[in-house]
């Protein structure tokens, strides 16, 4: 290398942190204003919302909370397959729990990511649900995206101390 690649090198810095992808999961019917501000805040720094999209909730009060951005063609379970992809595709999840409620959607999916050994955090001690929540993995979403920003990420690595 001479010395003026060398010079141009240390002139440009490391590269980049890899961008760390994040997906939302919770009851989007009951707590969708907490998921919108957890993805706002998530997104602001830099860190990378893969799942949901945030826009408008066109079903109100339906089984299956379907987005403006859904094709309204699809059925649900074509359109939960396609978030599922997108929630399986990211390096972390974060459970929007308030008071600790998941709903059946969200045991689901989380029982999938766990098969993945995906590393999930969540918002509140989830209740009723029976599997092991690893200590330092109940953040607010704060203190979550300065666990990730503090560090060098790497894909399915748990950031609980």
């Amino acid at each position: 290398m001479t010395a003026a690649h060398r010079r141009a090198c240390d002139r440009t810095g490391p590269p980049p942190a890899p961008v760390v992808s994040v997906s939302l999961i919770g009851s989007f019917r009951q707590h969708y204003p907490l998921v919108v501000h957890a993805a706002q805040e998530l997104a602001a720094l830099g860190i990378s919302v893969r799942s949901p999209k945030i826009c408008k909730i066109i079903n109100p009060g339906g089984d299956y909370a379907r987005f403006e951005t859904d094709p309204p063609e699809s059925p649900d379970q074509l359109i939960q397959a396609v978030t599922l992809a997108k929630i399986l595709s990211s390096d972390l999840v974060y459970v929007v729990a308030p008071g600790g409620y998941v709903g059946r959607t969200t045991c689901y999916e989380l029982g999938r990511i766990h098969e993945r050994s995906i590393p999930v955090y969540y918002s509140a001690m989830p209740r009723d649900l029976p599997i092991e929540i690893p200590p330092g993995s109940v953040l607010c979403v704060h203190d979550l995206s300065r666990k990730i920003l503090a560090r060098p990420w790497r894909r399915h690595e748990c950031l609980a101390p």
